[in-house]
């Protein structure tokens, strides 16, 4: 960015740091909070770690606007690498089923816990390679986390309620189903 150029941005946008020589993503976070109007330091969450800094971005960095937002006038130098386009993360979690609703647990912090609070999609497959049968069923709806101890002691007395990966996780979060998608797979015709 040249002298007295001014990075702009809002909270949800992308920053970028690419290797001014290869034009390789070194870092790629959300701006959460802006301390200026007109400029930087932003909060920056950066994805690799799931860490919140400070950031006061320097010439190697970009700001990539929310989809659906026009990027700023001063954009990026022209034949400027394009960032990578932001995808959903995927994590397995400990879960339970119950009605229209799932459950999972995670530790405070991780990624997944910042599902929490969103809009969320969970998935489940089975595929049974001897019968050649399975499902895929995909579950959207809003996480919340379960704060009632009377439902917090119900999903930890469940069967196999113990994680699986080991190590505390004791925030309970709540998909509701808003929408459900899905299909069976059969052996086909011969």
């Amino acid at each position: 960015m040249g002298e007295g150029m001014t990075m702009h941005a809002q909270p949800g946008d992308r920053l970028v740091v690419e290797n001014p020589v290869t034009g390789v993503t070194r870092r790629d976070g959300e701006i959460g909070r802006l301390h200026h109007d007109d400029g930087p330091p932003y909060e920056v969450r950066w994805w690799d770690a799931n860490e919140i800094a400070l950031v006061f971005p320097g010439p190697d960095a970009r700001v990539r606007p929310v989809l659906g937002r026009e990027a700023p006038a001063k954009g990026p130098p022209a034949g400027a690498p394009a960032a990578a386009p932001v995808v959903p993360a995927a994590r397995p979690v400990d879960y339970a089923a119950s009605d229209d609703d799932v459950f999972f647990r995670t530790a405070p912090g991780p990624t997944t816990a910042g599902a929490v609070g969103s809009d969320a999609a969970f998935e489940v497959d089975h595929v049974d390679e001897a019968t050649s049968r399975g499902r895929s069923v995909l579950e959207v709806g809003r996480a919340d986390a379960v704060g009632a101890p009377e439902m917090l002691r119900r999903l930890q007395e469940r069967p196999h309620s113990e994680p699986w990966a080991g190590g505390a996780r004791p925030l309970w979060a709540r998909v509701a189903l808003t929408r459900l998608t899905g299909r069976r797979i059969a052996p086909a015709d011969r």
